[in-house]
């Protein structure tokens, strides 16, 4: 095909003038016009990679040269950008002014692509193409609605050359931006978001706010963290945990760099204070001494029920209003000011308390036993001076029996009982009749 082209134009050469590359800007006598056709991002008509970044798009002011692209046939294509203009109520102009140095012996396919920027990424909306072909100075018009570019301060603009439209890539590609004249600053700030709980346990917030928009989270003067909205409007937010009672400001600003009213939220506490410090109990006290969080509330419980409370400074003394019994368990919370109750402390009430003397009936010296009473379950043990001379466990009715070896008339026992936790009772004394 390209041979046959190559044939053709030699037909055609002696009645086409031929100028040196980059002549000088000639007076434009023709020009070409077509509507933008939007369709699917053109992925397959790539020669250089395509780049989303607005910041990679050179800005070029009206009447200025673009870039020169480089064809097939070795031949140039200058560009030059001349400007934006008013079209209709509805439409707006782009024009490029085209320049060759033929008229056929070129790749003759001029695409025009246009993009906006979609919160700091560029979107493709559509292109334009032209046939050159016969054509060595050309202004081309590209004609798109006003609205596509509505709150848009630039128009982003990619030009590639082909030889023909169905080609797979181009075979050169330039790309720029330009000033919208029709674009109207926003001014308008996005709503106030809308911001969930938060707790001193979390390390993500979340919300609602203007879809696109970026959030900025604020702790005082400090930033906490920023991130984008979705496009549904919804952000979500990592940022690292927070002391209860911290106040957080979020902010919703736009591309256009407008910042709305904050939001302020409370740090919720959620954190339970420490389990409480208590020292040991007696069954012969009603004091009860411990360490816990300053501020909450210290609350001793036998089972269900509420036996004392107090606000601890930091330690904490409980009078109960009774002694409880050894073996009784006892368990101790702190609750904090909002609520939050720390793991219980369980104690068990200890036995510190000596069985009563115990009683001893009468003993004579063929006795081969010692018999009385004392504390149920007590160890009962009799001595004569230092010696053991016999020993039993009361039963539960208190009552005891022990053997002994018979003893002398007149000489002195001593009997004693000692509780299961080592409590010793005063001793009973028995004379051998």
């Amino acid at each position: 095909m390209k041979r046959l082209r190559v044939v053709l134009c030699l037909l055609f050469l002696i009645g086409i003038p031929i100028s040196t590359h980059a002549a000088e800007l000639i007076p434009v006598q023709k020009s070409l016009s077509s509507n933008i056709i939007s369709k699917s991002l053109p992925g397959t008509v790539v020669r250089k990679s395509l780049s989303v970044n607005p910041g990679d798009y050179p800005l070029k002011a009206s009447n200025t040269y673009v870039d020169s692209l480089f064809d097939s046939w070795r031949t140039y294509h200058d560009l030059y950008f001349k400007s934006v203009i008013n079209y209709s109520a509805t439409a707006i102009n782009v024009q490029m002014l085209y320049q060759c140095d033929y008229y056929l012996f070129k790749d003759p396919y001029i695409s025009i692509e246009f993009y906006k920027n979609n919160a700091g990424t560029l979107q493709y909306t559509g292109e334009t193409n032209f046939n050159t072909s016969g054509y060595r100075n050309v202004t081309l018009n590209s004609y798109t609605n006003k609205s596509t570019f509505q709150g848009q301060p630039f128009i982003y603009i990619r030009i590639g050359v082909s030889e023909y439209p169905t080609d797979f890539y181009y075979k050169d590609v330039t790309q720029f931006k330009a000033v919208n004249p029709f674009y109207t600053p926003d001014k308008t700030p996005p709503a106030k978001p809308t911001v969930n709980t938060v707790d001193d346990n979390d390390t993500i917030i979340t919300g609602r706010a203007e879809a696109n928009s970026y959030i900025l989270v604020k702790n005082g003067s400090a930033t906490v963290g920023t991130t984008k909205v979705s496009p549904a409007g919804v952000f979500s937010m990592s940022m690292p945990k927070q002391r209860a009672g911290t106040k957080l400001t979020v902010y919703a600003k736009d591309a256009a760099g407008n910042q709305s009213i904050g939001t302020t939220i409370t740090v919720i506490d959620r954190t339970p204070p420490g389990k409480p410090g208590v020292s040991s109990i007696g069954d012969n006290q009603t004091i009860i001494n411990g360490t816990a969080e300053s501020g909450s509330r210290v609350e001793i419980r036998e089972g269900t029920s509420v036996i004392g409370q107090i606000t601890s400074t930091g330690s904490f003394t409980i009078k109960l209003t009774a002694l409880k019994k050894a073996g009784t368990v006892l368990t101790v919370y702190a609750i904090d000011k909002v609520g939050n109750r720390s793991a219980g402390n369980a104690v068990t009430v200890m036995d510190v308390t000596a069985p009563a003397t115990p009683i001893v009936n009468k003993v004579t010296s063929t006795s081969t036993s010692i018999t009385g009473k004392a504390e149920a379950g007590t160890g009962v043990y009799i001595f004569y001076g230092f010696t053991l001379v016999g020993q039993a466990t009361s039963n539960s009715a208190g009552y005891y029996s022990a053997a002994i070896p018979a003893q002398k008339r007149g000489i002195k026992l001593e009997v004693l009982a000692i509780d299961k936790d080592g409590n010793q009772s005063s001793s009973a004394w028995a004379t051998v009749y």
